[in-house]
């Protein structure tokens, strides 16, 4: 008995250890979320006399959101967010998923390359076709559109979630698609009615993760998108931010900062346990 007490000793500590880092690890990243939402109810003498006191009035820090929502125009520009964000998440899912289902389940000359293909876009940074597609936008009449940043949206993210999907498809057995077969079902039936409802899990990780790319975006939406009234949120808390500067109004910009995280934390919170399936249910054969 004694021989194993210093190998059950080791995983003793190393257990302990492993929780302590992942609590530094908590704190490194909460820290800094809980002080912004608490900064934005700090009036701007209050930022000023001690930044890391607490605010002394719940009351006036709400008029910090009344300002953000009024200075930035934020209303206008989360609707044209939650636009071009919906809009691209369901082109995006629709031909992501059709794409994978053909690659993984048909047979047909050059569908490996394809997957390949797909697969080798994942390593291409994206921030390479901003000035290609500047042009290309330009030539379609697409450039500062709303519709042109959907399309840039949901082409850019496909590499991913085709690579996601591919995975799902690949595990699912193919006896419920021969059963489908034999009820008369045809591709498309097959695919709609039988292949997508076993997929959900991919289908609800390359959502979300769509959503929390495109819904933080600052760089496509600032680079297609230049007049005022088809701003994103990211885009406008940019401009929060510059009026800020000038007027010193520092409540105001924290708490633009809060409303553009606040869905990004709450789609995550609550599909956590759907990403992680997602993500690893592809990794194992059925």
């Amino acid at each position: 008995m004694n021989k194993h007490r210093p190998s059950g000793l080791i995983s003793t500590i190393g257990f302990g250890v492993i929780r302590v880092v992942m609590l530094l690890y908590a704190v490194i990243v909460l820290f800094p979320m809980l002080w912004t939402v608490l900064s934005s109810f700090k009036t701007t003498g209050e930022f000023y006399a001690d930044v890391w006191a607490l605010p002394r009035s719940l009351s006036e820090g709400v008029q910090n959101y009344v300002n953000a929502w009024n200075m930035a125009e934020i209303g206008r520009n989360i609707l044209n967010s939650f636009l071009a964000v919906g809009g691209s998440l369901v082109l995006n899912v629709l031909l992501c998923t059709m794409t994978a289902y053909a690659v993984t389940r048909f047979t047909f000359r050059g569908r490996r390359l394809i997957g390949k293909l797909f697969i080798a876009g994942l390593f291409v940074p994206m921030v390479l076709g901003t000035i290609p597609t500047f042009f290309v936008l330009m030539q379609l009449k697409l450039y500062d559109t709303l519709l042109g940043l959907i399309l840039v949206y949901a082409t850019y993210s496909m590499p991913f979630s085709v690579f996601i999907m591919m995975g799902i498809f690949e595990t699912l057995p193919s006896t419920f698609a021969e059963a489908a077969a034999l009820d008369g079902c045809g591709h498309c039936r097959t695919f709609w009615s039988v292949m997508m409802p076993l997929a959900r899990s991919g289908l609800v990780t390359i959502s979300i993760f769509h959503f929390l790319w495109t819904w933080n975006d600052y760089i496509y939406a600032m680079t297609y998108v230049t007049t005022a009234a088809k701003r994103t949120l990211s885009v406008g808390l940019v401009k929060l931010t510059s009026m800020a500067t000038y007027k010193t109004d520092w409540g105001a910009l924290f708490a633009g900062l809060v409303i553009v995280m606040t869905p990004s934390v709450v789609v995550y919170i609550l599909f956590q346990n759907q990403i992680q399936k997602g993500l690893t249910s592809g990794g194992i054969k059925g």
